[in-house]
């Protein structure tokens, strides 16, 4: 598939084209995509509520507390990728966590190669290890994950409860293999 994107920044205007991107998931479900590898809430989130996600999560891009990179092609954004650390000002600030949305359609182009790319090279300078959690069965990101230097550290049986399906959740990290004193085990 032969798609022309951009990867850039985040942008403040970005916040109603990110939340349409992520309703889109909702529509997939909808239409039959049981597969979808991202994990959802039960019921569609409120626009509001997603202004608010948003503006925390543009607060984080401001002060330097999370890493976004979105995807653009045709003036339409089409993907993000996010790190950021779950547990700031913590033993536990120096790992960051990855989540990736890419849009129906916009799947398989290299954008996920491409974000994925951006958001490790920046996080580098911030992070010593970067980890993520995948649908198991979802071969499509667990080999993109692979190439781009995750590997697999754990699974969780049946994390993920889809109607009435279940659904292992893979765990996997890359350590940027900086000289790091021994670690206590």
């Amino acid at each position: 598939m032969d798609i022309k994107f951009r990867v850039r920044g985040l942008k403040f205007d970005d916040g109603p084209k990110l939340i349409k991107l992520y309703y889109g998931y909702y529509d997939e479900l909808r239409h039959g995509n049981k597969e979808l590898g991202l994990t959802l809430f039960r019921k569609k989130p409120t626009y509001e509520s997603e202004i608010d996600w948003f503006t925390g999560a543009y607060k984080g891009f401001l002060n330097g507390s999370k890493i976004a990179k979105v995807a653009e092609a045709g003036g339409k954004v089409v993907g993000l990728c996010d790190i950021s650390t779950s547990r700031p000002d913590s033993e536990m600030d120096h790992v960051g966590l990855l989540g990736i949305a890419i849009m129906d359609g916009y799947r398989g182009s290299g954008i996920g190669t491409a974000l994925i790319g951006a958001a490790l090279k920046e996080a580098r300078a911030k992070f010593e290890i970067v980890r993520l959690g995948l649908f198991a069965g979802n071969e499509r990101a667990m080999a993109l994950y692979k190439k781009m230097g995750f590997v697999e550290y754990g699974r969780m049986p049946r994390a993920i409860k889809r109607g009435k399906r279940y659904f292992d959740e893979v765990f996997m990290y890359t350590d940027f293999g900086a000289k790091r004193p021994k670690r206590d085990t």
